[in-house]
């Protein structure tokens, strides 16, 4: 779920994109502003997963608050999700894992399966 407020052009992307490389302990434990594609470990539809930064990117939110990392804003936040929209499946996508190449959804059930 995302949430947008026009008036100030504010986004709260929840998980669509992130402000901190998930993956990286690092990463997670010096809070380092940078912009990234949704958590690797939780993404179950990557074609959706593209289109709702891309959706959220036309917004041209002026700040962005995230589920995991700090709040951005400014010039430079909007060229790296410009760019993040533009070239997700090089830099958000991983090479290979389970959902990459069968999404799963709610509409046909595949989202509550179990795992094989």
């Amino acid at each position: 779920v995302s949430l947008w407020r026009e008036s100030d052009r504010t986004l709260i992307a929840g998980d669509a994109f992130i402000t901190t490389a998930q993956e990286s302990a690092y990463a997670v434990a010096t809070q380092a502003p940078e912009l990234h594609g949704p958590p690797m470990y939780l993404t179950i539809d990557w074609p959706a997963a593209r289109a709702s930064v891309r959706a959220l990117a036309a917004l041209a939110p002026e700040r962005v608050i995230t589920g995991h990392g700090r709040p951005l804003k400014g010039p430079e936040m909007r060229r790296a999700l410009d760019a993040l929209a533009e070239d997700c499946d090089r830099v958000a996508v991983p090479e290979t894992g389970r959902f990459v190449e069968h999404p799963l959804g709610a509409a046909d059930g595949s989202a509550y399966r179990a795992p094989r």
